[in-house]
């Protein structure tokens, strides 16, 4: 356990912050190119594509257009179908 773990380190300005969704589109050949060369750095496509020099379109989302990956992700998917 390193120090202050579990605990706020500091607070950042979030005017400038996006969150980012998946999927992340891109065209193949670049997706392809841009994972090979990022290799083990990688962190997502956008990360990959990014370490070729070129910069992600941001463009708006919904809340409600989540990646299910978790249980609690399951139920809250339920939830939301059900109030539709």
């Amino acid at each position: 356990a390193g120090p202050g773990e579990g605990r706020v380190s500091a607070t950042v300005e979030r005017r400038a912050m996006w969150q980012a969704q998946t999927p992340q589109m891109f065209r193949l050949g670049l997706l392809r190119e841009a994972l090979r060369a990022a290799g083990d750095a990688v962190t997502d496509e956008a990360s990959a594509i990014e370490a070729l020099g070129h910069a992600p379109r941001l463009v708006p989302g919904s809340l409600e257009n989540f990646k299910l990956t978790w249980p609690a992700d399951f139920s809250l998917a339920e939830r939301l179908l059900r109030t539709r």
